[in-house]
This record gives C-alpha cells, sequence and structure tokens, in this order.
C-alpha cells in the first residue's frame, strides 16, 4: 500500500478504492471509446486491435495482481513479528511489562517487536530488531483536540501494522482509544489480544470485545500462592531502605506523596527512603536517597524492609510475594473491584490498607512497617511460586 506520511487513513481507504475502479475492465473499456471514437477520431479504424490488446493486458493484470495479493496475506502472518501498543494510562507499571516482553520476544534472534506508545516511559527505549513509535499523551495538556489526536493515533498504528505485517497485536491499556479500533479494523486478518487493566469497566468490554480475537486480563493474585521457603530474611540480609511509590502507575504525575507520610519518616534515624523516578516527587528529591527506574523487576526489591504505595495491584502482589510489609493507600479515584483485590491481599497480614484522610491511622501502621521484630517475623511466612512470564500471560 503506497502512502505519503500525511495521508490519513480515510484518505489511504478512498485512494485505494479509486485506483481499484480505475483497474477495472468496464472503466478501462470506457476510457478506450471515449478517446478512439470523440477525442481521437483516427483511432476508429484501429479500435479492434485496440480492444484485443486492452482485453489481453487486463486479463495479465489481474493474474499478476492475484499472485502480489496472495504473497501479501501471507506475509500478514509473519511469526516472527509482534505488536504492542502500550496506553500511558499504565504509566511506569505498564513500561515495565513492555520491557519484560521486550527482553522475552527478542531473546530469539530473528524475531522482531514493534512497540506503539503513548506512555512517556518509553521514550528512549532502544534494542536490537525492537521498532518504536511514539505518539502523545492524549491526558496531556499540550495534546490537540481528541478527534485530531485519535486520527494521529489512528495514522501511526495503520503504517505500523502494513510497514511490518506483525502475525499478532497486543492492546495494553485499561480502554482501546478509537483510533487503535480503527487501524485494527483495516486488518481483519490480524489476530489480536486485549490485556485488560483492573480498571477496565464491563461498559467498555462490551464495547470494543468485538474488535479483539482474545480478551484477557493481568494474573495478580494467582502469583501469590505461599509456599513454604528455606530462604528467610534476616538482620543482615534487611536493609533500611523504605520504598515510597504513591505515584507509581496510573497515579504518575498526579498523586505526590504526603507530607503528612515523610514527616513521620523523617522521625525515625537509619533508614533510605527509595522513590520511583517520574515528575511527581521532582520537589521532593532531598527526602530520598535513591530512585529507581525500574521498580517491578528491580533486584533490589527483596532487600526492602517496607514499602509505602498507591492503589497499583500489579506492584502490590510483588512486594505480597516477596512478603515485603507494606502500606497501600488508596486514591480517591480507586475503584471498588481494585480494593476488592487489595483487600484479598491485606487477609496475609502483611499489607496494610488505608485512605489518605486517615492520618492517625498511618501513622500507626508506618509504625508497625519500622519495627523490625515484627517486619522480620510477618516476612518469614513464605514466599510464592514461579511467577508465569509476560509472553505466558499474554499470548
Amino acid at each position: 500500500m503506497a502512502k505519503d506520511s500525511s495521508a490519513s487513513l480515510e484518505e489511504a481507504k478512498l485512494r485505494n478504492e479509486l485506483i481499484r475502479i480505475r483497474n477495472t475492465f468496464s472503466f478501462r473499456l470506457g476510457l478506450l471509446i471515449t478517446n478512439s471514437f470523440f477525442r481521437k477520431p483516427w483511432l476508429i479504424f484501429v479500435f479492434p486491435f485496440l480492444f484485443m490488446k486492452m482485453s489481453l493486458d487486463f486479463i495479465k493484470n489481474r493474474k499478476r495482481h492475484s499472485s502480489s495479493l496472495n504473497e501479501s496475506v501471507v506475509g500478514s502472518y509473519n511469526s516472527e513479528c509482534l505488536l504492542l501498543f502500550v496506553a500511558s494510562e499504565g504509566g511506569k507499571a505498564a513500561c515495565e511489562r513492555a520491557k519484560e516482553l521486550a527482553n522475552e520476544w527478542l531473546s530469539e534472534y530473528r524475531n522482531h517487536l514493534v512497540i506503539v506508545s503513548s506512555n512517556t516511559g518509553l521514550i528512549g527505549f532502544n534494542q536490537q530488531n525492537l521498532s518504536l513509535y511514539m505518539i502523545p499523551d492524549p491526558k496531556s495538556k499540550e495534546t490537540i483536540s481528541r478527534s485530531q489526536w485519535n486520527k494521529s493515533c489512528e495514522n501511526t498504528l495503520f503504517r505500523a501494522i502494513y510497514t511490518h505485517l506483525p502475525r499478532l497485536f497486543i492492546f495494553d491499556g485499561p480502554y482501546p482509544y478509537r483510533g487503535v479500533l480503527n487501524a485494527m479494523d483495516s486488518a481483519p486478518d490480524m489476530e489480536s489480544v486485549w490485556i485488560q487493566s483492573e480498571r477496565t469497566s464491563d461498559e467498555v468490554v462490551a464495547k470494543a470485545s468485538p474488535f479483539f480475537t482474545k480478551m484477557k486480563k493481568m494474573n495478580y493474585l494467582g502469583d501469590t500462592q505461599l509456599k513454604a521457603n528455606n530462604s528467610k530474611r534476616t538482620y543482615h540480609s534487611l536493609t533500611n531502605k523504605i520504598l515510597i511509590a504513591t505515584g507509581y502507575g496510573s497515579h504518575e504525575g498526579s498523586q505526590k506523596t504526603p507530607k503528612q507520610v515523610l514527616n513521620i519518616l523523617s522521625n525515625y534515624e537509619n533508614i533510605h527512603l527509595v522513590g520511583v523516578k517520574n515528575s511527581s516527587i521532582s520537589e521532593q528529591l532531598t527526602h530520598y536517597t535513591e530512585l529507581w527506574d525500574e521498580v517491578i523487576e528491580n533486584p533490589s526489591m527483596s532487600k526492602l524492609q517496607a514499602a509505602v504505595v498507591s492503589d497499583n495491584i500489579e506492584l502490590i502482589s510483588k512486594l505480597h510475594s516477596l512478603m515485603i510489609p507494606t502500606l497501600c493507600i488508596l486514591h480517591k479515584s480507586t475503584t471498588k473491584d481494585v480494593t476488592r483485590l487489595i483487600q484479598s491481599l491485606a487477609s496475609s497480614g502483611t499489607l496494610f490498607v488505608s485512605q489518605w484522610n486517615e492520618k492517625e491511622e498511618i501513622e500507626l501502621y508506618i509504625q508497625a512497617l519500622l519495627n523490625r521484630e515484627w517486619n522480620l517475623s510477618i516476612s518469614q511466612r513464605g514466599t510464592v511460586s514461579k511467577k508465569s512470564t509476560v509472553l505466558e500471560q499474554f499470548i
């Protein structure tokens, strides 16, 4: 499909339809009659020969077109190419999932991964055999109108599909954008999977499900089944590091660490606060000993003494799997389904759950987290079995 960089998907469809009409036998015959009988009357004498030549050319071109079309259809099922769309609503957690998937998929030297993303956390991400297409964050204040943004999203994804011809398309986000659905509609033979967020409503699922071949939900609780483990955390293995990730995930940039939490922690000596690299803590950098760029797969996570987080299920389940005592402070927009999942994990005893306005309760929970005797005893109950890979969950 020939496309210029400024053409929209709608314009491309119209242009392709025009080309199809011009290549029909009736159009060519009408053009030949017009030229022979009206524009160039001297061609009337050779019209029978011109008609025969046009008919033979039409038959040859149709056979050639059918052959190239079959090759195109076969090429569209490139089993070594995977297309991933990472929505900005997933925040840093979605970026980490994408990078983990990239490492797994690209471990096969012939495989190719294409990422289209509105998530700024993937800017600059580069690996061999990886193609990255960035589009503006739809929630950004500098973003154009919603209809224009969807058109831009549609065009970018459309070009990614027909440039790389992936076998499988994975959408990772709470709700598919209209631009994504339009681009998918142009490639009906491409298999598609929607990885739904815990925040995805039933109404959104009902509207968007017909566009996808499969729909899956991230399996958070399935990775938290405890089993006995001989490796226990001790005074020597336990650090004084406290992870503060109240702006991690979907709340990145919209939820800062409350001053109350930082004030309580400042009363304790010999503790080191670990933050997450994002814009929401730029004004509080002096409180942190270090900042993590990667969180979910950070090798230092198992050495944490405790964590204070928001309602990101993926991070909470990872901390729970490592039996790291955690305080979850629910966001004002936390849904009932998310709260239910978090409460089910809290029954283990390693997770406290509170609201932002419960100041006294938060202080009591932080005191418990920083009590090393209780911390060690609660964290020695066990760990989890091996977690399934991202590819196993997605495909």
